[in-house]
C-alpha cells in the first residue's frame, strides 16, 4: 500500500463528493476506492475545514488511521509519504509544491492550474526532475474510463487519420477550459506548434503583480504532427468538457458528461458495442490506479512531464496571443506573465 497525504481539504480535495457517492470526483474518494493507496494524513489552515472532514469523511476509514495537521510544512516534516496531493488554490501551487519537493515523496499529484506562469511551471518541473519525482497534474476529466478507452482506439486507427479535434468549454483558461485543452491533445496528441486565440478580459480585482485571468472565447491550435486544434469558448453549442474528433474515416464525438458517437467516413453511425468502452469509475480511482500502477514498476501515469508541460504552454501562449494579437509560436517566450489563477 502506498501511503497519501492530502494538502488543503477544499472542494476537489474532498467537498465535491461524499463517502456514498459510487463515482466520487475528488481526491479522498479515489483514495479510498483505490485499493492501493492509503489516506495516512491531511493538512489544511482551517480548523472549520478540518472538522467537516472529519464528520464527513472520518467514518469511511478505519478510527485513527488519518492524522491531521494545521499547515503543510507540519505535516511533510512529521510523515513519510508515498504521494502527496497539493490541492491549495492555484496562487499557493508553486510555494506549497516546492515545499512537497523538497520532502522528496515518491510521486506529487498536483491540482490545476499547475502555476501561475510558466516561469513558475518550469522552476517546479526543474526540481522535481533533479530529485527524481514526477509530478502528475489533475485534468481530471482525462481519467474518464471511456476517454481513455476511446482515446486508444482513435490511436488504433478508429477514424483514420485525425485531422481536427474542436474542443469545447468556456470560462477561465487556466482554471477550467485548461481540462479541454487536455481533452484536445488527448486526441491531437501533445506535440503544439503554434497557438492563436482570442478570450474574454477578465475586470476583476487582483493581487498586486498578478494579471487578472481571462475566459475562453476561440483558439486554434497547431500541432507538429499537421492536426489542427480548435477550442470553442463563450459561444460553444456543445457541452462543456467535449470534443468532436474529426479523421480521414470519420468522427467521434465524446466527452467526460455524454455518451460517444462515433460515424464512419458515410456518417453512418458504429455502434458503440462494438467498441468494448469500459464501464463508469471515478476518474479519481482511475487516476490512482495509474499513479499505483507506476509506482509498482509500470509506465509514468497520463498527464505527466512533456504532457502536462503542453496544455501549459497552450494556455499561456492563449492568453499572450488574445494579449498581443499574435499568433504565438511554442514554446512561449513570455514566461513571467503572472496569472491570478484561483480555480
Amino acid at each position: 500500500m502506498y501511503s497519501v497525504g492530502v494538502i488543503g481539504l477544499g472542494n476537489i480535495a474532498a467537498r465535491y463528493s461524499n463517502p456514498e457517492d459510487p463515482y466520487p470526483y475528488c481526491h479522498v474518494g479515489g483514495i479510498r476506492l483505490c485499493e492501493s493507496t492509503d489516506l495516512v494524513a491531511v493538512a489544511d489552515l482551517s480548523k472549520e475545514q478540518q472538522a467537516e472532514f472529519k464528520q464527513i469523511w472520518g467514518p469511511a476509514f478505519p478510527p485513527d488511521s488519518i492524522r491531521y495537521y494545521d499547515g503543510s510544512a507540519e505535516m511533510l516534516s512529521s510523515e513519510t509519504l508515498d504521494i502527496v496531493a497539493v490541492c491549495v488554490r492555484g496562487p499557493y501551487h508553486y510555494e506549497v509544491t516546492m515545499e512537497v519537493i523538497e520532502a522528496a515523496p515518491k510521486l506529487i499529484f498536483l491540482e490545476k492550474p499547475m502555476g501561475c506562469s510558466l516561469d513558475e511551471v518550469d522552476k517546479m518541473t526543474k526540481a522535481a526532475e533533479a530529485k527524481g519525482i514526477p509530478i502528475v497534474v489533475d485534468y481530471s476529466r482525462h481519467w474518464a474510463p471511456h476517454l481513455l478507452r476511446l482515446q486508444e482506439l482513435v490511436r488504433d486507427g478508429l477514424i483514420g487519420d485525425v485531422q481536427s479535434v474542436i474542443g469545447y468549454c468556456g470560462g477561465g483558461v487556466l482554471s477550467f477550459a485548461i481540462h479541454t485543452t487536455d481533452l484536445i491533445c488527448q486526441f491531437a496528441g501533445y506535440d503544439p506548434a503554434s497557438v492563436s486565440a482570442f478570450l474574454q478580459p477578465n475586470t476583476s480585482t487582483v493581487p498586486e503583480g498578478y494579471e487578472p485571468e481571462p475566459g475562453v472565447i476561440a483558439g486554434t491550435i497547431r500541432f507538429a504532427s499537421g492536426v489542427t486544434g480548435y477550442h470553442v469558448g463563450q459561444h460553444a453549442t456543445a457541452p462543456a468538457f467535449a470534443v468532436d474528433v474529426l479523421g480521414s474515416e470519420g468522427s467521434l464525438r465524446a466527452g467526460i458528461y455524454i455518451g460517444a458517437t462515433v460515424r464512419n467516413k458515410d456518417g453512418e453511425l458504429i455502434d458503440n458495442s462494438t467498441l468494448d468502452l469500459p464501464k463508469n469509475a471515478s476518474v479519481f480511482k482511475v487516476a490512482y490506479e495509474q499513479i499505483a500502477a507506476y509506482l509498482d514498476g509500470g509506465p509514468l501515469p497520463h498527464c505527466t512531464g512533456d504532457d502536462y508541460m503542453a496544455v501549459n504552454e497552450i494556455g499561456f501562449a492563449m492568453i499572450e496571443s488574445s494579449s498581443t494579437g499574435q499568433t504565438i509560436t511554442i514554446p512561449c517566450q513570455t514566461r513571467n506573465r503572472l496569472i491570478y489563477a484561483n480555480g
